[in-house]
């Protein structure tokens, strides 16, 4: 029997069709079907149904889901380590002074205004200017000016990357004003309200490592300078420096942007690394409901984006994460620097 030229519809699977254009016998047009009918089977096993393309997609979407909060862990480390040779610059840079003046810098300068009344004039990070690379910046500062004078400018308005971590917002500026933020401070007191808040026993001291060059507060008689065999408790074991992040933008508990309209609104005070202002007292009002007391907002506190705790400068120029549920205590005893605290062991 002959074939000739015909569209043959294969009955095992609907909508597949081949085209026949050849002569053969019965026999061949037996193989030549079964060849077809195998064709068609490949070719369905060659394609994706509506079904099995929806489950691919689905698997994809899971393991995307697992895998992205891995990726966004791996960078926040990476971030975290890059936040911690920062403030290992800003140690050196410290220790860089200390060799080269035998004392500690001083958080702030101080001088008298005319109605008699002292006011504030230059940050500890601008004295530290020529140990970070930046003495073309140091020697363009007019210190007999404040800060923020337009002699001044030329100095002070440039951003210093080390003076930033890099888990902060990058751009800073707020609107047309342009902000030149430090994410690292000074912090050089515990005031009597926290201590009370939490339940703190008593001591001798209450400040830290780096002091003003003047203070009236009835709270602490030391004051800059501050040389290194006055640190009591060991440089291995006081804080030196401490993280702020984020200002002059408002966080909150959890790295969550503050409402910008409500007090303190944005933009936060003493936000630029040139602005004495920046460092800061721990206050009462950073003690938590629940009693953690740092890492609750950035307004003028310890204040981290780094998820569950902060990098802290010890005064011997090394750097560390501590929880932010760090025991009260504990914290205290590293805070201060002359109290006489003994640490408990893995400290």
């Amino acid at each position: 029997m002959k074939i000739g030229t015909r569209r043959e519809f294969c009955s095992r699977r609907s909508g597949c069709f081949r085209s026949l254009d050849r002569r053969a016998s019965g026999a061949d047009a037996t193989g030549l079907k079964r060849v077809l009918d195998g064709g068609c089977e490949r070719g369905r096993l060659g394609g994706f149904t509506l079904v099995e393309l929806l489950v691919v997609i689905a698997v994809v979407g899971v393991l995307l889901g697992l895998l992205l909060p891995a990726v966004q862990a791996a960078r926040e480390t990476v971030r975290r380590t890059s936040c911690v040779s920062h403030m290992r610059q800003i140690g050196l840079a410290i220790h860089s002074y200390l060799d080269v003046n035998s004392v500690f810098p001083p958080t702030k300068t101080t001088y008298v205004a005319p109605n008699g009344q002292r006011r504030d004039r230059h940050n500890v990070l601008t004295i530290l200017l020529p140990f970070v690379e930046e003495s073309a910046a140091y020697s363009a500062v007019d210190w007999t000016a404040t800060w923020s004078a337009a002699v001044n400018r030329e100095a002070t308005e440039k951003r210093i990357p080390i003076f930033l971590c890099p888990t902060a917002p990058g751009d800073r500026d707020f609107g047309t004003k342009k902000y030149y933020p430090t994410d690292y401070a000074s912090c050089y007191l515990i005031r009597r309200g926290v201590r009370e808040k939490l339940g703190l026993r008593d001591r001798s001291e209450w400040t830290s490592v780096l002091l003003p060059d003047f203070s009236n507060s009835a709270e602490f008689s030391r004051r800059a300078p501050v040389y290194p065999s006055a640190v009591l408790d060991g440089l291995s074991s006081s804080f030196l420096f401490f993280e702020a992040s984020g200002r002059p933008f408002k966080f909150l508990r959890g790295g969550r942007r503050g409402d910008p309209n409500e007090t303190p609104k944005e933009p936060l005070l003493n936000s630029d690394w040139a602005d004495p202002g920046s460092g800061f007292v721990m206050d009462v009002a950073v003690v938590a409901s629940d009693g953690r007391f740092f890492n609750n907002a950035n307004n003028n506190e310890i204040f981290s984006l780094h998820p569950g705790g902060a990098n802290f400068l010890y005064a011997d120029g090394s750097a560390r994460f501590h929880s932010e549920t760090i025991d009260a205590e504990t914290f205290a005893a590293l805070f201060t620097c002359a109290a006489g605290d003994i640490l408990p062991n893995g400290l």
